[in-house]
C-alpha cells in the first residue's frame, strides 16, 4: 500500500515539474530564431481558407439534406 501512495505522489510531483521546467527553458535557441530571410512575391496558399470553408459549406449543405430527407417508405416488401 505504501508503493502505491509512493507512485501517486511522484505522478503528481512529475504533472507540477514538467510545466515549471518547460517555461524556465532557453527561448532563443538556434532552431527556434526565426529565419533572417524574407520572402518576395506573392504567397501561393493565399485564398486557401475560402476554399476550403466553401466545401465545407457544401458539406454541411448535403449533410443536412440527406438527413432531412423524408423516405419513410419501407424497405422490406
Amino acid at each position: 500500500m505504501k508503493l502505491k501512495s509512493f507512485y501517486t505522489a511522484v505522478a503528481a510531483l512529475s504533472l507540477v515539474a514538467t510545466p515549471t521546467i518547460a517555461a524556465a527553458a532557453p527561448v532563443a535557441t538556434p532552431l527556434t530564431q526565426p529565419a533572417t530571410e524574407s520572402v518576395d512575391g506573392d504567397n501561393a496558399l493565399a485564398g486557401g481558407g475560402f476554399i476550403i470553408a466553401a466545401f465545407a459549406v457544401v458539406a454541411i449543405g448535403l449533410g443536412v439534406y440527406v438527413a432531412a430527407d423524408s423516405d419513410d417508405s419501407p424497405n422490406s416488401p
